[in-house]
């Protein structure tokens, strides 16, 4: 008798840590979802190149950018709330959906909310993964970072002539 009530003891809470497990799970994947949508990539690589813009940078990047964005986000404890929060309130600066609008339009409701807490988070999320990423930094011409081979000075970087001499 106590081997039945121990097994069902044990089917209880592995029931109860799965089902913990799959209501999480499914509000990391709705959180993710509910800012994506159904937008394309396009769309959300937009919105990076509206907060960052880099002439001549392929949408590609903002697309692999704004992806990781939303999972770091949403893998917050509060990160699904901060993406919806902002983007309601993008979309009650006018009638309509604020992804719909003219680039113009996105800018001045963007201006409009950016001292609020809930998008300095998610700009501060797109900020750290636009410029920690390798593509960027390709774009930028820059070589990334130098304490891995010696540090700058022997990289080149100190090649100045600007300085009189024995000061460099």
């Amino acid at each position: 008798m106590n081997e039945v009530q121990t097994t069902r003891r044990r089917f209880l809470a592995a029931s109860l840590v799965f089902s913990s497990i799959a209501v999480a799970a499914e509000t990391w994947l709705r959180g993710a979802a509910a800012w994506a949508g159904t937008r394309d990539p396009a769309t959300l690589a937009r919105f990076g190149r509206l907060l960052f813009p880099l002439d001549g940078l392929a949408d590609a990047v903002y697309v692999q950018v704004m992806d990781r964005v939303l999972m770091s986000l949403v893998s917050m404890q509060p990160g699904d709330d901060v993406l919806m929060i902002t983007e309601q309130s993008l979309n009650s600066q006018q009638a309509g959906n604020w992804f719909d609008l003219d680039a113009a339009a996105q800018i001045r409701a963007i201006e409009n909310i950016q001292h609020e807490a809930h998008f300095a988070a998610v700009l501060s999320a797109v900020r750290d993964t636009f410029y920690n990423d390798p593509a960027v930094w390709a774009h930028m011409r820059y070589p990334g970072s130098s304490k891995e081979f010696g540090g700058y000075v022997q990289r080149g970087f100190d090649d100045i002539n600007w300085l009189p001499e024995g000061r460099s």
